[in-house]
């Protein structure tokens, strides 16, 4: 993955598996230079895997989600779940961060801390998101699809009066035509309905 940046690999799991410090590192340092992966789960971490993670995490610009779970054997200590937060704070890319805790491990509190990070983090990212998805609403091709799926999917409109169906299809665009040719019709010295402007 080092050696092939631009390999177009999104999500990467090692879900169960534990990595180790070595492993982690080197995981966490390909998704660095990887600028396509976006979601990881890096398996089981021990404390000082949790406090590698905190430190690599500060290089990455891509990752938006992760997961991991709590090592039964090394336990995550009080001092390595701030510096988690801690380096947190200075991501501004990840936008979903879930762990599992061992059987007798109370995480309440760093996972309070860490959704109060990531709904920071998450705002600005939201508004770009809507912001995207209003201008994309507007391009021609997202309408023309749209209009697509309306007329195919027969259930909606089975029932429906043409004249309904065409106002919510075209709006009063048909209308604002008969209008204007009526208008030019009666401008026009020939009355006929077949007019050269017509």
């Amino acid at each position: 993955m080092i050696d092939n940046p631009d390999h177009p690999i999104k999500k990467l799991s090692f879900k169960k598996v534990k990595l180790g410090e070595d492993g982690l590192h080197r995981i966490i340092e390909a998704a660095n230079m990887n600028h396509h992966i976006t979601s990881l789960n890096l398996g089981i971490v021990s404390d000082r895997g949790l406090a590698s993670l905190a430190k690599c995490l500060i290089h990455n610009e891509t990752l938006e989600k992760l997961k991991f779970a709590e090592s039964e054997d090394e336990p995550w200590k009080e001092a390595t779940k701030q510096l988690f937060v801690d380096r947190l704070s200075n991501n501004k890319h990840l936008v979903k961060i879930k762990f599992e805790s061992a059987k007798e491990s109370d995480n309440s509190a760093f996972k309070k801390q860490i959704q109060f990070k990531v709904k920071k983090i998450k705002k600005p990212h939201k508004k770009l998101d809507d912001q995207e998805e209003r201008t994309t609403s507007c391009t021609h091709d997202h309408l023309f699809n749209s209009l697509l799926q309306m007329i195919e999917n027969r259930d909606d409109h089975e029932k429906m009066p043409v004249r309904k169906f065409f106002n919510n299809t075209f709006g009063t665009l048909i209308n604002d035509a008969l209008f204007a040719l009526k208008k030019k019709q009666r401008k026009s010295n020939n009355n006929g309905i077949m007019t050269m402007q017509g």
